[in-house]
């Protein structure tokens, strides 16, 4: 990766939050881009699933080769779901220490799907993930996604981009498919 930046590093910071649907979506598609430069991408995810499999789970074992999906056992509410998984932690405070510690080491991109709701529930507390962003390797860039996200990390941030909800099938709409939703 670094060739095609010109040994720069070039960790950032990026953070998508809002209402709207897309979050997840761009930080796949943002693993893919740092996978075609050479990259490695740990993908963590902060929620159980709201589908029995998800595209993006699907893909990362296709892919397998620079791209680790890793579930919270203590979120799935069907433990059978996180056997689609590369690996899977115990809680939520797991993944957290093992990304501070090991994980953000072992990648060039790290993406902690839906972890700003942790942080607004108070399950993750503010200083353990500000040492996450401070103390990672200055090569290894960081996706945060969520409903929302506090000032301070909106300030740390290098980039933030909200997505509004406009107009989209809520949830629980029969017209959801599979490979478009999920």
């Amino acid at each position: 990766m670094d060739a095609k930046n010109k040994g720069e590093a070039i960790g950032q910071v990026i953070v998508f939050i809002g209402p709207g649907k897309g979050k997840t979506t761009a930080a796949v598609g943002t693993a893919l881009r740092t996978i075609d430069a050479g990259g490695k991408v740990i993908f963590v995810y902060f929620t159980g699933p709201q589908h029995p499999k998800l595209g993006e789970v699907n893909i990362a074992n296709a892919i397998r080769i620079n791209w680790r999906m890793i579930g919270i056992k203590s979120e799935s509410k069907d433990p059978s779901y996180l056997d689609e998984f590369y690996e899977s932690v115990d809680t939520v405070k797991e993944a957290l220490k093992l990304a501070r510690t090991i994980w953000s080491y072992e990648c060039e991109l790290l993406i902690l799907d839906n972890i700003t709701h942790h942080l607004a529930s108070g399950s993750i507390d503010d200083t353990q993930l500000i040492a996450l962003i401070d103390n990672r390797p200055p090569n290894t860039s960081i996706i945060l996604t969520g409903p929302s996200a506090p000032d301070w990390l909106i300030e740390k941030a290098d980039v933030v981009t909200e997505f509004l909800k406009i107009k989209q099938s809520p949830d629980t709409d029969m017209r959801l498919r599979q490979g478009i939703n999920f």
